[in-house]
């Protein structure tokens, strides 16, 4: 009986490690087919992973191409110690023209694309060459040639400088397009660029600012207001400086360009000529780096000397400037509107004049007449019947009154001439009435019409004041105007 029950244990303990011995066994089988699977697909395009369950291989993931998979296919086939191989491949379309797009936006700054990558390694190399987010965008798919992915990581380097822009890897060739600031930002595009194959490249790309130094010419004249043409400096536009100038705006805004780049512009000058465009007929400035010249026409009857001293000082000794008198540019009783002061003129004996606004009368241009007088004297030179210069502005200013009652009404006026009581009486009288008619004249030669004017010299037989004290006296030496219907 214990015989028995011995042999009975020792037939449990040996069938017991003969178990123990073949599941040892199946799970060391299972392993080598595994390691050896993974072995046999190593090389393929895309993660392709094996699935061991006992001695069958079950292959999943991705074949590049139908070649790829049954390449696949007969390399787990020939795995010692498989039984079966199960194909759970997926073949991953193929794509002509293989193609991706990056598109760099003005904001936000991520960039943005789409198209398709060779495999998840080339699409982890692009985000971390700069296709970022975006690259998680593109689908695998098959037929990209030799060399794609070098022209999409060059590609990317050249769109970081653009402003904005775009890249397309298409096949064997790279077409970046977009809008660069400067040379500078060219530049950079194209160093990145450089070590491409010869003809792989299509370069579409805009400059903001080309680079040349910005140079411009504005002309004004008193007829048509100012124009442009040329390349404005950063800091100044076309609104800034017709305000600068006192202008409603600057014609030739298609003419002109905005630079970006160098140092900002100065508007000082602009600013400096404002308060004489009202006296000059034509004006040019031609502007460049470091050097403004100012070329001006001014009407008849301004002091030149005067006007280019002021002119040169409100703008700087590093302006060249030249002044010159307008030739005559008009026709009796031509009409025109002031660029500069939005005012009508109306042309008389080579002046420009203002028109008046208002209403004739008797009084009213006895008013108007006596208003310029107070303001200013018409002057000769010593002892003479010779206008002084500076009598000009307000000859101007009478005459602008003048025409405007002569022409409106059937009045007339009359021309005093008056001196002091120093010296001899009948010389004081014809040098008063040379005076008076040398008025007239100067009137004439301003449009007013002839008939309208009598010229009478009065000598001192008219004081205003007492020609006892020096102040008395030049009171006494006067011009006066006397409208009579």
């Amino acid at each position: 009986m214990r015989g028995l029950a011995g042999l009975a244990f020792l037939a449990l303990g040996i069938g017991g490690l003969g178990y123990y011995a073949q599941g040892k066994s199946a799970v060391e089988i299972e392993n080598g087919i595994a390691a050896r699977s993974l072995a046999a697909v190593a090389g393929s395009v895309h993660p392709v992973l094996p699935e061991v369950s006992g001695r069958d291989i079950r292959l999943t993931g991705f074949a590049d191409t139908e070649a790829e998979r049954a390449t696949l296919l007969v390399a787990a086939d020939a795995v010692a110690g498989r039984r079966v191989v199960i194909d759970a491949l997926t073949v991953v379309p193929t794509v002509q023209p293989f193609a991706a797009r990056l598109i760099k936006p003005a904001a936000p700054a991520v960039f943005v694309a789409d198209g398709v990558v060779p495999s998840g390694l080339v699409q982890v190399a692009l985000a971390e060459a700069g296709w970022g987010e975006g690259a998680a965008n593109l689908n695998i798919a098959s037929g990209a040639p030799e060399g794609w992915t070098a022209l999409a990581i060059a590609g990317v380097a050249a769109l970081r400088p653009l402003e904005t822009g775009q890249i397309l890897v298409s096949d064997n060739s790279l077409t970046i397009s977009g809008v660069a600031l400067g040379p500078d930002q060219l530049g950079a595009v194209r160093a990145a660029l450089a070590g491409l194959p010869a003809g792989t490249v299509t370069e579409e790309i805009t400059l903001r600012d080309d680079g040349t130094p910005a140079a411009f010419q504005v002309l004004y004249d008193a007829f048509n207001g100012a124009s442009i043409t040329g390349k404005l400096p950063p800091g100044l536009d076309l609104g800034m400086l017709a305000e600068a100038l006192g202008l409603d705006g600057i014609a030739g805004a298609e003419r002109v360009k905005q630079g970006l780049l160098g140092p900002n512009g100065n508007i000082g000058v602009f600013a400096s000529l404002s308060r004489y465009l009202p006296d000059l007929e034509s004006l040019r400035i031609d502007a460049a780096p470091g050097a403004i010249s100012v070329a001006a026409e001014a009407g008849l009857g301004v002091d030149l000397a005067a006007m280019q001293a002021a002119m040169q000082a409100d703008m700087g000794a590093d302006v060249a400037l030249t002044l010159s008198a307008a030739a005559a540019n008009g026709t009796n009783g031509d009409r025109r509107t002031n660029a500069a002061t939005g005012m009508p003129q109306r042309y008389a004996g080579g002046y420009w004049l203002p028109v008046p606004d208002f209403a004739v009368s008797r009084a009213n241009c006895e008013a108007e007449t006596q208003a310029v007088l107070d303001s200013a004297k018409i002057n000769f030179l010593s002892a003479s019947d010779v206008l002084d210069e500076s009598a000009t502005a307000v000859l101007n200013s009478l005459a602008t009154v003048m025409i405007h009652c002569a022409e409106g009404s059937d009045l007339r006026a009359v021309i005093g001439g008056h001196t002091d009581s120093t010296g001899d009486a009948q010389m004081n009288l014809g040098l008063s009435q040379k005076r008076a008619t040398a008025v007239r004249l100067a009137l004439v030669e301003r449009g007013i019409p002839p008939g309208t004017l009598k010229a009478i010299g009065f000598g001192a037989a008219q004081p205003i004041a007492d020609n006892a004290t020096e102040d008395g006296k030049a009171q006494n030496r006067r011009t006066t105007i006397t409208w009579v219907e």
